[in-house]
């Protein structure tokens, strides 16, 4: 294993963080006083499990906590969780994907005028589109199954279990990832697979290749533009080269020149048939000269 798996490895804890934080917030006695947010209404939070100001603060005090990390794969993601957040628990699923993005640039807002924000969130927000939140809680559930499965082995005397629910949700998952070509999606998964394999290995010290998930082939964005285009630059570049100086140029000319033989003695006799008809019709002045032209 790479420093990159072990460094990858802490995104578990990551995801593991956003929820404790979150729940603490929600479940907190003591009322959570952020500026901006004792007046905040929102439409889309009518009859939620709580009320606007709450909905408010708890955001809010996410978002400096995701500030103050400093660490901008930690904000990403966690900007991410509090969108699954928003649409699951303040919400709880019954609005929609624009209702609850409207509700989170509300927060943003808020966050960045009143909360010293100074806008690090937005361009992680504003890219936000329906299809990508699709794909946040199906990452979330991965990594809570893996959550489990890494506490199940840490009660004294437990048994060493070296296969989890994951694998079968992880497989499902990179077939969505590779039939959509989706690259963001198809990243993330890798990355899990990479905390995953490592925990398998170095954790549990499971041995044998089926108690691993397989490699995605992460889709190379990059190569998917470039190809197409090397591929024309080559045939322009080639093309002129091989018809100057091979054998298939000969053949290509021979052929060409051939295909003029051919269009020159078609054109000939086209032009003969057509100077026999006029002497033949000179006299008969044919109003349909033109219609027969053009069906010979």
């Amino acid at each position: 294993m790479t420093d990159v798996f072990e460094k990858n490895y802490n995104v578990a804890d990551s995801y593991k963080a956003y929820k404790e934080q979150l729940d603490s917030y929600a479940s907190s006695s003591d009322k959570l006083l952020i500026p901006g947010c004792n007046d905040f209404s929102n439409q889309h939070i009518n009859g939620s499990r709580y009320d606007a100001p709450t909905v408010c603060a708890i955001g809010l005090k996410f978002l400096i906590h995701l500030k103050e990390k400093y660490d901008h794969l930690y904000e990403e993601d966690g900007c991410e969780y509090l969108y699954h957040w928003l649409y699951d628990s303040a919400l709880g699923r019954k609005k929609s994907f624009e209702n609850t993005l409207d509700l989170y640039k509300e927060l943003n807002k808020i966050f960045n005028n009143d909360n010293d924000g100074n806008n690090v969130f937005d361009k992680y927000i504003n890219k936000m589109n329906k299809y990508r939140c699709d794909k946040i809680p199906k990452i979330i559930h991965l990594y809570e199954e893996f959550n489990k499965f890494e506490n199940e082995g840490k009660s004294q005397g437990a048994e060493k279990k070296c296969i989890s629910t994951c694998v079968e949700l992880f497989n499902s998952y990179v077939n969505e990832c590779q039939e959509a070509y989706d690259y963001d999606f198809c990243n993330k998964l890798k990355i899990f697979g990479e905390q995953y394999n490592f925990f398998i290995q170095r954790v549990r010290k499971c041995e044998g290749e089926e108690y691993l998930l397989p490699p995605v082939e992460k889709l190379d964005a990059v190569n998917i533009i470039i190809i197409p285009f090397s591929l024309m630059f080559l045939t322009s570049f080639i093309l002129p080269l091989l018809y100057k100086f091979t054998a298939f140029g000969t053949w290509l000319r021979r052929l060409i020149g051939k295909n003029e033989n051919i269009l020159k003695y078609i054109n000939e006799e086209a032009n003969h048939s057509l100077n026999t008809y006029e002497t033949v019709n000179e006299d008969s002045k044919i109003r349909n000269y033109n219609i027969a032209y053009n069906t010979s």
